[in-house]
């Protein structure tokens, strides 16, 4: 518990004041923003390892790894760039915690997440998102979140995995809360 508190207080921090504008730049996960190079963060050959375990988007134009970080706040980050660009430029950041076994818990702090979200936040489109997970062909395993759509294109998303039983037995799923930083050119083409 102790954990997930001081993973809000880190994460309000992590916002500057310019933040009330709503531009993408300004929100951080872990230190990293839009815009910023992986290479300040991690090494080629760091990025080069991650990337033998990455996933590619349909459309082929972003990858996703999983960064090699040390997190206080954080189970796993995950760093979408294109796959094709030498200088890493990050265009999404997820933060996420696991809950495993427990749905309730992850969508209370959830919850809390969007309220403190919704405090520092101004000049933006907020929709509540639930709908069946791609990824289960069963429509069992379900997404639970909330988007902030930014005046700069961006968007930000709190949401909850609730992962089926037959999908956390099969892959070794667990329920999830993921934090996610998305620039304009990213969710221009992911999220059509």
């Amino acid at each position: 518990m102790k954990k997930l508190s001081t993973y809000l207080f880190l994460f309000l921090f992590s916002f500057s004041t310019p933040s009330f504008a709503g531009d993408i730049r300004d929100f951080e996960i872990e230190g990293m923003s839009i815009g910023d190079s992986l290479l300040d963060f991690m090494s080629k050959k760091e990025i080069m390892a991650a990337e033998k375990k990455a996933t590619t988007y349909e459309n082929k134009k972003f990858l996703i790894i999983f960064a090699s970080l040390n997190s206080e706040i954080y189970e796993a980050i995950q760093i979408t760039y294109k796959p094709d660009d030498q200088k890493y430029l990050i265009h999404a950041i997820d933060g996420v915690l696991y809950f495993r076994n427990n749905i309730k818990g992850c969508r209370k702090k959830m919850k809390e997440i969007v309220k403190e979200i919704e405090v520092v936040l101004t000049n933006t489109i907020k929709s509540e998102q639930n709908f069946p997970h791609q990824y289960d062909k069963s429509g069992k395993s379900m997404t639970y979140g909330v988007q902030f759509k930014l005046e700069s294109g961006g968007v930000i998303d709190a949401y909850c995995t609730d992962w089926s039983d037959v999908m956390t037995k099969k892959y070794k799923f667990n329920d999830s809360l993921k934090v996610f930083v998305g620039s304009a050119e990213f969710t221009e083409n992911i999220y059509k």
